[in-house]
């Protein structure tokens, strides 16, 4: 300790001075003092179990009560004893009821809690809630307070509880809570009922015999501490000794778990974990501090193999000393008691008997390292590699090595012939590169070429040794990727001259250039550290490779698609998918190539869908304008659905569909007959009949309305700031065979209502119940009332005449005048009615 500041050897003496003061006080507790002082060091927490009477409050009292903090004369400690009423509030602070209040978030004032010291004594821990110490342990190992959104962090370094349970009992209330203490707790300590030696009860005795007080004067303060703690940090543990760590973590975990397949009752006290491997870490470092100040002042701040059996005081409860624990075990009565000490001297006897394996283990680590390297088989598979490259073995060998040296080897020596093949490695990859593309065979290499020359550069620019070679190695390969992005161009170039290649080939060559530009894409950004000045004339001769691969393979696609054999017989629209199908295919592999190739498919497949819609929208037979409508929407949705410009095929189209639509509405316009009404068939219901079926068959209406909702659909294809999709002419065709039938139906409706009422009585004239009930009756078989009050027709009609009076010219004057006279009908037929149903009334 020489070689430490003043300040530290103060610190160091005061330590040691003040625990030697509590250990000539407090008999037989040598090892609880010795957890104590690791886990203050370390800053970790201690958990002490005992029966009552055993001095577990008042030691700890006596430790964190009396480390003083130099700037206020006081300790930093907060004090609390447990019970089934503590709430969290008693340990964590109260709530800060101004922020609840303005708020509604609850938070506590922390600083008035133990996260606002550095030690705290929690007394009777067991006896509180479980949810309530779940809480605690958390807060202890975050060592913060997590309240809503905000998080708090805390002052606590070490944290020392004490229980007057024994860990089986508390075993047998919560196995799970003892669990979690075990995982987050670095130190748990037994304290026993007894003493060990005569002599320890007589002085305790001759002392309260005298009414003496524990007499403690020694000092320490919290800013020597955190000076031995900031020491703790600084020691070094090497690499042999972290194996060791490793090695006893595992074997004592195998070791403690066997005891429980053997012993019934017994459960290990610590739980090993993740976390538990870290802390472990820690108490090593703590102890090599802690004996440096007891026992080698001289020593350096550097673990060794003989600290790891400091760890017992980490992994196993502690208690006395295997002497000790033998001479309590021959005088104790309580079976809770000798159950504790049973475990204390198994765990103890396990921890010898596993140190010692570990001992030896490590004494034959460098050979035992040495095999499993195997730098040998490492060394043969690079001399191979220097007569003949196989890049998938040499980006085997490139990531083995880069395993093996990074972090690197425990033992330095093993690091000698690791890094001799990975030297040699790079040799082999020089001479790779000296040959360029001009092996025999060889090709362009692709992809896994490529790939093992990432490796290797990546292995030489992660390890130290090797960064000397990083820039003549870049420099080669730069060179090597200007002749492969040539290569690569001119392989798509060849496309051109291979007469049966189809497009699922060009689907294949084109993934796997794009593979290989985007590998080369990767290995530029590990040549940007190495040889910079490479990488900006490379982004340029890519670019370029890039466009001559783009325009190779568009234009053997083009060849290739167009001289496709003929469609054969399948349907057009199945002709279309398929065609689009494996267009999409090559399209996706283009936009790889270059984000701007999205229109390839739809230039090549335009031709096809203008053909299917012409071919669908010139041959689909209709009788009704809304059943073209349907086929006319079902050619947009597969259009659009294999990804062609609806609104530009459509376009294309619009002369078949107004010609159609005109063809139809002069069919339409043929004459519709409407024979006279016999006298017979206005009265019992054959004029119905004849409307409602021949007559409506051959005198459809609705028909201007589907167009006009035909076209409303077809808006998003109209261009150059068209209103409308279809023509004047063929609006105009369809309104005119709409008109034409209502003048039909109009005109029959009026004769039938005429010749009816002419053959009914004056209402005026019906003087008898029974003349009127006659009368309804015969109005009632017409079936006229059913057809204009319940079915509506009347009112029907006289909406599709709305819509054709709205029109100019003469087809909106006739239909304004055919609302007329279908207005008189209405008026008509209303009139007579309630004068009948008045007159029935009345009678």
């Amino acid at each position: 300790m020489q070689s430490q500041p003043t300040t530290y050897l103060q610190a160091a003496r005061a330590f040691r001075h003040f625990f030697n003061e509590l250990r000539d006080v407090y008999l037989e507790r040598e090892t609880l003092f010795t957890q104590l002082e690791l886990a203050l060091l370390s800053r970790e927490h201690v958990l002490v179990v005992g029966p009552p009477g055993t001095a577990k409050s008042a030691i700890a009292s006596a430790v964190l009560g009396r480390i003083i903090d130099e700037k206020t004369g006081l300790p930093s400690l907060f004090s609390k004893q447990l019970a089934e009423s503590t709430v969290q509030t008693d340990l964590l602070g109260p709530v800060d009821f101004k922020v609840l209040t303005e708020t509604g978030r609850t938070e506590y004032l922390t600083d008035e809690g133990m996260l606002g010291s550095q030690h705290a004594f929690l007394d009777e821990v067991f006896d509180g809630r479980d949810m309530l110490l779940r809480s605690i342990l958390n807060v202890l190992f975050e060592r913060e307070l997590k309240h809503g959104r905000r998080v708090t962090a805390g002052r606590t370094e070490c944290v020392v509880m004490t229980s007057n349970r024994y860990l089986s009992e508390v075993l047998a209330r919560s196995p799970e809570l003892l669990l979690a203490f075990a995982d987050r707790l670095s130190f748990i300590s037994f304290v026993p009922k007894s003493f060990a030696r005569k002599e320890s009860r007589a002085a305790m005795l001759q002392r309260f015999e005298h009414g003496a007080r524990a007499d403690l004067r020694a000092p320490l303060s919290l800013q020597q501490v955190d000076l031995l703690q900031d020491a703790v940090a600084r020691v070094r543990v090497p690499s042999v000794v972290m194996e060791g760590v490793e090695l006893l973590t595992d074997a004592l975990e195998r070791a403690l778990t066997s005891h429980v397949s053997k012993l019934p009752d017994y459960v290990p006290t610590k739980y090993f974990s993740q976390r538990s491997a870290v802390k472990a870490l820690w108490a090593l470092k703590a102890a090599v501090v802690r004996d440096q100040i007891y026992r080698r002042p001289e020593r350096p701040l550097e673990a060794s193999v003989e600290d790891l059996d400091a760890l017992r005081w980490f992994f196993l409860l502690g208690g006395p000393p295997s002497a000790e624990t033998d001479a309590l075990l021959k005088s104790v009565v309580d079976p809770r008691e000798r159950a504790q000490l049973e475990i204390v001297r198994l765990e103890q006897r396990t921890f010898d008997e596993v140190i010692a394996q570990i001992r030896q283990e490590l004494g034959g680590g460098l050979e035992r390292e040495a095999q499993s390297l195997a730098a040998a088989d490492e060394a043969t598979t690079v001399e191979a590699l220097s007569r003949n490259w196989q890049p998938a073995i040499a980006s085997t060998s490139a990531r083995s090595l880069m395993s093996k040296l990074m972090p690197g080897p425990r033992h330095l020596q093993n690091r000698v012939p690791l890094l001799a093949a990975a030297r040699a490695l790079v040799a082999a990859m020089d001479q790779r590169l000296a040959r360029g593309m001009a092996g025999q065979g060889e090709g362009r290499g692709g992809l896994s070429l490529l790939t093992s020359f990432q490796d290797v550069l990546e292995l030489c620019r992660v390890l130290p040794e090797l960064k000397a070679g990083l820039t003549p190695l870049s420099e080669a390969t730069a060179r090597f990727l200007e002749g492969a992005l040539e290569m690569i161009a001119l392989t798509a170039e060849s496309a051109d001259f291979e007469e049966g290649l189809k497009l699922e080939g060009l689907v294949g060559l084109a993934d796997n250039l794009e593979e290989e530009l985007s590998r080369m894409a990767d290995l530029m950004g590990l040549l940007a550290e190495g040889a910079p000045a490479t990488v900006e004339r490379l982004r340029r001769v890519e670019v370029d490779a890039r466009k001559r691969v783009v325009g190779a393979l568009r234009r053997r696609a083009t060849v290739a698609f167009q001289g496709a054999s003929p469609r054969g017989r399948k349907e057009p629209l199945e002709a279309l998918a398929a065609d689009s199908r494996r267009l999409s295919q090559l399209e996706q592999s283009l936009i790889a190539l270059d984000p701007s190739q999205r229109s390839f498919k739809e230039e090549l497949l335009l031709p096809l869908g203008l053909s299917y819609a012409r071919e669908v929208l010139a041959s689909t037979p209709f009788e009704r304008v809304e059943q073209y409508g349907r086929a006319v929407q079902s050619v947009v949705e597969n259009l659009r659905r294999e990804g062609l410009p609806v609104d530009v095929v459509m376009r294309e189209c619009q002369g078949i569909l107004d010609g159609r639509l005109r063809e139809h509405a002069k069919a339409l316009t043929r004459e519709v007959a409407s024979p006279p009404l016999a006298a017979a068939s206005v009265i019992n219901g054959d004029a119905y009949v004849f409307y409602r079926g021949e007559f409506s068959s051959k005198a459809p209406d609705g028909e201007l309305a589907a167009l006009l909702g035909l076209d409303g659909q077809l808006a998003f294809t109209r261009g150059g700031g068209a209103s409308a999709f279809f023509s004047e002419e063929a609006r105009a065709a369809v309104a005119h065979a709409e008109l034409a039938f209502l003048q039909s139906r109009v005109k029959f409706l009026r004769s039938w209502l005429t010749q009816l009422l002419t053959s009914l009585p004056a209402p005026e004239s019906l003087k008898e119940r029974g003349e009127v009930e006659r009368t309804v009756d015969r109005l009632v078989r017409s079936r006229f009332p059913l057809l204009a009050l319940k079915e509506g027709e009347l009112v029907r009609l006289k909406g599709v005449l709305s819509l054709l009076s709205g029109l100019p010219g003469e087809v909106g004057e006739t239909a304004r005048r055919l609302g007329t006279l279908l207005h008189g009908i209405e008026e008509d037929f209303g009139r007579y009615s309630r004068q009948v149903l008045e007159r029935r009334t009345a009678a």
